[in-house]
């Protein structure tokens, strides 16, 4: 297996912050004087000072910005469109350690910090609806969920997403019913950085390397390519596996069987 790797979004002065790949669309948020998205052609800045934020594309018409938290403060999550209007706006808890949305909503998972915190951030992981309303919640909503500290590791699919906690390392699989799957990760996975699931194989980024893990199949994880850099796992279906975030340019990254 090798890895293509195509830049699709570079500048020279401005860092980037966060970015994402959906559907053939790019959408990329930098530090240019403030917060400036990059989406279509188009420069919106943004109207609001963020600290950590994650960008997300929710369709061909709007995204999403989430702040990891803003504590003291009526949202820290807004549904924007493309012309720069905040359509919505809502406080999707603190201490947020990953976003992805996919057609039953906003996934938003936490970190150990939100998961030992207060409020919504204890559930670990919850489903949001575009207004901010909660639709599903890891802790209280699901049967018999088992034990996790964090959901920092988390990748959405169409109608079900999957997520690995950095303790315990289970991967666990939401499915379009809400029922939950499990499978015990092997050691040589956890504490990885990335991951794509794309059918009954995981994909992981752990310290410069690709592994391959047929868990459907019940077989061990194998090395199958070197991968540096900052990445996070797409959608089954996209063009890319990968979107890779550097300080000044966003890449898409395609595995390729040889």
């Amino acid at each position: 297996m090798k890895l293509q790797i195509e830049r699709i979004f570079i500048t020279d002065e401005s860092r980037v912050f966060d970015a994402d790949l959906s559907g053939g669309e790019v959408i990329v948020l930098v530090n240019q004087d403030g917060q400036v998205v990059y989406w279509n052609e188009r420069m919106i800045r943004l109207p609001f000072h963020l600290s950590s934020p994650f960008i997300r594309l929710l369709d061909s018409e709007t995204f999403l910005v989430v702040d990891v938290t803003h504590e003291g403060t009526p949202g820290n999550a807004w549904v924007i469109d493309g012309r720069g209007s905040i359509l919505h706006s809502f406080h999707a808890g603190n201490a947020i350690g990953a976003v992805a949305v996919n057609d039953t909503g906003i996934w938003i998972g936490y970190a150990d910090e939100g998961v030992f915190g207060e409020g919504i951030s204890t559930e670990a992981l919850v489903c949001f609806s575009r207004t901010g309303e909660v639709l599903q919640r890891y802790q209280s909503d699901f049967v018999r969920p088992p034990t996790i500290v964090d959901c920092e590791l988390l990748q959405a699919n169409q109608t079900e997403v999957w997520f690995c906690p950095s303790i315990w390392y289970d991967l666990i699989h939401v499915d379009l019913t809400g029922r939950l799957n499990k499978y015990k990760t092997p050691k040589r996975l956890h504490d990885s950085s990335a991951l794509t699931i794309q059918g009954q194989v995981g994909y992981f980024v752990k310290d410069g390397l690709l592994y391959k893990w047929p868990f459907g199949a019940r077989k061990r994880p194998d090395v199958v390519a070197e991968f540096s850099g900052t990445a996070r796992g797409l959608g089954e279906g996209e063009r890319f596996h990968f979107i890779q975030i550097g300080d000044y340019e966003v890449s898409g990254v395609q595995l390729v069987n040889e």
